[in-house]
């Protein structure tokens, strides 16, 4: 990289960071965003190390929004093509993973809505990507409590009924760990509609997995 190169790619991050003071001051943070400037300037191996990063867990999300380790696979190919073809309209600024999520996601429910009414997949053990928790992860709540009290494959296999918008907010939620505003941000829409999909899908899984009220 010439000098050149050098001093633009730091005027880039200093404006990115004057744009949004709240961003932790983190070297990870830091090299991400070094590494999309650099994709945006059509480094190939810049983004490369963004796939990297990011495929694990881009490819759980897919996994538990598909429910197939097949098409979740493609899927996620699929999900960095089009974010490679994309990223020099990528802002920068939000976040790299919520721009992300945002087009795995949307690809994700556009394939969920492309298959024939009432197909459902089921996942074997040990297929899904270790580097995801177990069980859903929730607050101290009586929604938290009841999906923590069950057993990995009962929830699964229950989540696969879920309209896939709703399926997409308790992903963003309860496996990615993100507040509302969040996930507003990454699927687009308002916070009330993002609120009302999270707690009709909690209401779908309570009678799914027999919950008592």
């Amino acid at each position: 990289m010439t000098r050149e190169q050098t001093g633009r790619m730091k005027d880039d991050l200093t404006a990115m960071w004057n744009r949004d003071a709240s961003l932790p001051a983190a070297p990870e943070f830091v090299q991400e965003n070094a590494w999309v400037i650099s994709s945006q300037r059509g480094d190939a191996l810049a983004f490369n190390r963004l796939v990297l990063k990011w495929e694990s867990r881009v490819y759980n999300l897919a996994l538990r929004m598909l429910q197939h380790p097949d098409e979740a696979a493609e899927a996620t190919q699929e999900v960095f093509l089009s974010a490679y073809k994309s990223i020099r309209r990528f802002r920068r600024d939000a976040k790299f993973s919520t721009w992300l999520y945002r087009i795995a996601l949307n690809h994700c429910i556009s394939r969920a809505r492309r298959r024939p009414q009432g197909a459902h997949f089921s996942l074997d053990d040990g297929r899904e990507g270790a580097t995801q928790a177990d069980q859903l992860r929730a607050s101290d709540s009586q929604e938290g409590e009841l999906l923590r009290a069950e057993n990995r494959q009962r929830v699964r296999g229950a989540l696969a009924f879920l309209p896939p918008e709703q399926r997409a907010v308790v992903e963003l939620k309860f496996f990615q760990e993100m507040t509302f505003d969040d996930i507003a941000a990454v699927l687009g829409v308002p916070l009330s509609t993002i609120k009302s999909r999270l707690y009709a899908a909690l209401d779908s899984l309570k009678v799914r997995l027999g919950a008592r009220t």
